[in-house]
């Protein structure tokens, strides 16, 4: 990360871009104003963590080559807001960061078979990155399964990315036997427990010493660690297929990682939403109103 400040963010966040910490602001902050906003206030609201206003722009222009932002010009002035045709994208990846660590479970399985002859290579890599965003894991080539996550969605993600008629969407019970796999194997081959229990383990290693702390943070401190924190928590669970508590093991790593981030959010949540209403520069748009964080990362198993 190319950070050079002191605590609260010395040592965190190994590996997150501009580009990565711009899609949190927009998704974790601007998204649920409903607002455009300025580079300068972009840039204002990432100096603390060392970022540029040339790492700004130069992330801002590929994100709305990208199709993720779209701008609007006001007196040679460039504002920047989530593309309408990324709202669902930001919608799934919301469910997936904030909303239950493990739903409920009707022991079905949601399946996706992309047909290997229709699209392009790049087509079929996009779709399964946007279903693997999703919470479906891969069990084969151009299959996919989640446990969780019900079939329309994943339908909505086929349609949303566009240029398929063939993939088969379907959810059902696995049916177990002597050349079948059960459920628990299943599970293992969409989901790479070993390797993401380490990835929540550095997380919690890096981050759960900071609770406690804020206190003596400024609001621009908070509002910067806030997104650290979401960015850093957000490029492991949008990875993790989701799983129900039955299918994982007992005292999962990622549960401490969940709570982690619900404490530090909720240490820093009401300063840092005040500096970001104080800091954001928009397109003419009110944010005068602060938006409601408590509901944000729910316990494991408690609805959002």
């Amino acid at each position: 990360m190319m950070v050079d400040a002191a605590a609260p963010f010395d040592g965190l966040g190994e590996g997150l871009s501009a580009r990565n910490l711009l899609v949190t602001v927009f998704g974790d902050a601007v998204l649920p104003h409903g607002v455009s906003c300025s580079v300068r206030s972009l840039t204002a609201l990432l100096a603390p963590l060392g970022v540029s206003e040339r790492l700004v722009r130069t992330s801002l222009t590929r994100l709305v080559n990208d199709g993720v932002l779209h701008t609007s010009s006001v007196n040679r002035r460039s504002f920047y807001g989530v593309h309408p045709d990324a709202l669902g994208r930001f919608a799934r990846a919301d469910a997936r960061i904030y909303g239950p660590l493990h739903p409920s479970w009707d022991g079905s399985w949601t399946l996706v078979v992309i047909d290997a002859s229709e699209g392009s290579a790049r087509q079929r890599t996009l779709l399964r990155q946007e279903l693997g965003w999703a919470g479906l894991g891969i069990v084969a080539p151009n299959v996919m399964a989640s446990p969780v996550i019900d079939a329309t969605v994943a339908a909505d993600v086929v349609a949303s990315v566009g240029g398929f008629e063939r993939v088969l969407v379907s959810r059902s019970r696995i049916v177990a036997g002597t050349a079948t796999i059960d459920g628990e194997q299943l599970a293992r081959r969409c989901a790479p427990l070993d390797e993401t229990a380490e990835r929540y383990r550095r997380f919690v290693d890096e981050f759960a010493p900071r609770r406690g702390r804020s206190a003596r943070w400024s609001r621009a401190e908070a509002f910067a660690f806030r997104i650290v924190l979401v960015a850093a928590y957000r490029r492991i669970v949008l990875t993790d297929p989701v799983l129900p508590a039955e299918l994982l093991p007992v005292d999962w790593i990622g549960d401490r990682a969940r709570r982690t981030v619900a404490d530090l959010y909720s240490e820093i949540g009401d300063r840092s939403e005040r500096h970001f209403v104080e800091a954001i520069e928009t397109h003419g748009e009110s944010v005068s109103r602060r938006i409601e964080l408590s509901g944000r990362f729910s316990p494991p198993g408690q609805a959002s």
